[in-house]
């Protein structure tokens, strides 16, 4: 019998046997370093990009930065800067559409997933794949949010796109996962969230939006807002109502199709039309004027701390008709006269801003034409000329050579007149004769000039060019009117857009006092220039203005770049009615030149007309019945029927 049948195995056997063993064993022991090195790296690389990751225990109220809201004296807002963030908002306090909306078309999985939603992730993938390009995104709500809390702790940039902030989305996503209910999460999300024009979380976009707190939200308001989160600026409902109304029909085709409701067409046909009617109505193009507020604040605080309401002067009848009548002459008129750009500022005859037009259009432009820009006032600047003359002793049936002017080589031209020798102080003025205006100036002299028009806010003035007779110092359209406000009341104007800053508590940070002023121009020297100014009005170059017995007024023109009507509207038996006005008409840039027959006498004076029918009639006409133009000259020794009403 062999007795190794059965038995012990044969040498070679043993040593194939223990050969295998070995091998397994190495394999398993590789494997068990690879994985334990892979396990330790992972490990180290999320150590190391959650070193910096912020802390989790505040994150349920919302973070408030100072912001500044702009309002009218009667307390509707108007506008907004910095972040704009209002109470914290309970999701179980919102009506069901309001996060249903967001989910929908956000992330319709919310309730499932773990933070990464990895269908979508891997449709998004699988799509931008196919396409080459981002079509679609699989970043679900809490990464989102991650997302949020990391640019708002400085953690990452908003720019940012490397793969360490996406290591450090989905670390701080898994977390908040982890440390919060759904219902938490999606609080934070609903609070925090952008949605545009400087305003953070659901409750300030419904109140910036739709005027009203984030519970009171009707399904396709909701659907407007969850829309805008694609693009804050593009379907932005106050700018772009087209763009909000078919965001927020993808929107609400998201809700039907989850079963959030039950039609679109039943939600669009009930709500779309009054919700943008609304937004219609109300929206106005009051940025301009914010702006000027919003700086004005600046200076008046130094640096906002806490959050502020900013309450202003400004007129919304007065804004309304001023912004319709610039748009409309800009529209008819600007081709044939080849300027683009026009402002119009309106004070109180105490220097109130009521009304401010910078521009042909805020979101092409924010450079402010009525206060930013120095543009030579022409025949506008002859008022202080004048004045200074008056002063001087001059009276307006005293007689002045009309015949062409010339001193060291200038030779100003007179625009359309005919030379008749000797014409009255008033007739120079009333016709801007320039050949009266050089006179005078030259014998009262420039350094008069200067400290006559320095009394009134306009400094700047040479005293040694002659061509300052035909206004050629620049001046802003806020400031020549301010100037003009001054012959209402002899009074120095020194303009102003806010009355009272508070903080959102109501303690009051600062407040406009009345000030008690010193005339600047005696009764005698008010009264003729006044009767100067209406001269223009009644019969001269401003003619087109005269709607009443109560307008004053001169046009300025500076060869092809800039025409100019400045003035006032002064009733005697309501002077708290009165206020004054400046139109001005060109082009950004002299090289861009107007037609040489677009004077001061023209549009400037068109615009100042429609923007009195409207405020006069207080919008109920569109029109007034026109007063004929008069191309008699006023009596020279009839002065005083320039001042009986």
């Amino acid at each position: 019998m062999d007795r190794r049948r059965g038995g012990r195995p044969k040498p070679l056997q043993r040593a194939a046997r223990k050969g295998n063993t070995s091998f397994a064993k190495i394999l398993f022991k590789y494997a068990f370093y690879f994985a334990f090195s892979g396990f330790v790296a992972i490990g180290l690389v999320l150590l190391y990009f959650s070193r910096d990751l912020p802390d989790l225990q505040n994150l349920t109220t919302a973070v408030r930065v100072p912001a500044v809201t702009i309002q009218t004296y009667d307390g509707k807002i108007v506008g907004s800067y910095g972040d704009l963030y209002e109470d914290v908002v309970r999701v179980e306090n919102l009506p069901k559409h309001v996060p249903a909306a967001f989910m929908a078309v956000e992330d319709k999985r919310f309730f499932q997933h773990f933070g990464i939603d990895v269908i979508g992730f891997t449709r998004a993938f699988y799509q931008n794949y196919v396409a080459h390009r981002v079509v679609q995104g699989g970043s679900t709500i809490t990464q989102q949010l991650a997302k949020n809390i990391l640019i708002a702790e400085g953690v990452v940039t908003h720019y940012d796109r490397s793969i360490g902030r996406k290591i450090k989305e989905l670390l701080l996503a898994f977390w908040l996962e982890y440390k919060f209910t759904k219902s938490e999460i999606l609080m934070m999300y609903l609070n925090r969230v952008y949605f545009g024009a400087g305003t953070y979380g659901i409750d300030a976009a419904s109140k910036k939006y739709f005027g009203k707190p984030a519970t009171k939200l009707s399904i396709f308001e909701a659907a407007i807002l969850a829309g805008l989160l694609k693009a804050p600026t593009k379907y932005n409902p106050s700018n772009h109502p087209n763009y909000a109304h078919e965001r927020a029909l993808i929107v609400l085709r998201a809700m039907e199709e989850q079963g959030y409701i039950k039609s679109v067409k039943e939600v669009e046909q009930r709500e779309a039309k009054v919700v943008f009617a609304e937004k219609g109505k109300s929206q106005q193009n009051f940025m301009y004027f914010c702006d000027y507020v919003y700086e004005q604040a600046k200076k008046i605080l130094g640096e906002i701390e806490d959050d502020i309401v900013v309450v202003t002067t400004l007129d919304e009848q007065k804004q309304r008709a001023a912004e319709e009548a610039v748009e409309f002459f800009l529209k008819t008129e600007g081709e044939k006269f080849k300027f683009k750009q026009a402002s119009f500022i309106c004070l109180n005859r105490d220097g109130a801003v009521q009304a401010l037009v910078g521009g042909n259009g805020y979101s092409s432009s924010q450079f402010n034409r009525a206060v930013q820009a120095n543009r030579m006032p022409g025949s506008a600047f002859k008022i202080f000329i004048y004045g200074a003359a008056i002063e001087h002793g001059y009276q307006l049936d005293d007689m002045i050579s009309d015949a062409p002017f010339s001193i060291a080589g200038w030779k100003p031209r007179n625009y359309k007149w005919r030379t008749r020798g000797q014409i009255s102080v008033l007739e120079g003025f009333t016709h801007s004769v320039n050949a009266v205006s050089a006179r005078l100036a030259q014998a009262v002299g420039l350094p008069k000039v200067a400290r006559f028009a320095g009394k009134l806010g306009i400094t700047g003035v040479s005293t040694h060019d002659m061509s300052v007779a035909l206004g050629t110092t620049p001046v802003t359209l806020k400031d020549l009117t301010a100037a003009y406000t001054s012959f209402m009341d002899g009074l120095p104007i020194w303009t102003y857009c806010i009355t009272e800053i508070r903080t959102k508590s109501g303690d009051v940070l600062f407040q406009k006092n009345k000030e008690r002023l010193v005339p600047v121009l005696d009764d005698e020297t008010l009264t003729a220039c006044r009767a100067l100014l209406r001269g223009v009005v009644r019969s001269g170059t401003g003619r087109a203005a005269n709607v009443n017995n109560y307008v004053y007024g001169k046009t300025g023109t500076n060869g092809d770049s800039d025409a100019w009507f400045v003035g006032f509207y002064d009733p005697p038996k309501a002077p708290n009615n009165g206020f004054s006005l400046g139109v001005w008409v060109g082009n950004d840039t002299n090289k861009e030149e107007m037609s040489a027959n677009s004077t001061g006498g023209r549009v400037p004076t068109w615009i100042a007309k429609m923007f009195l029918q409207k405020v006069l009639t207080k919008g109920k006409t569109s029109s007034v019945e026109k007063i004929p133009a008069s191309n008699k000259t006023v009596p020279q020794k009839n002065l005083g029927s320039l001042l009986e009403f």
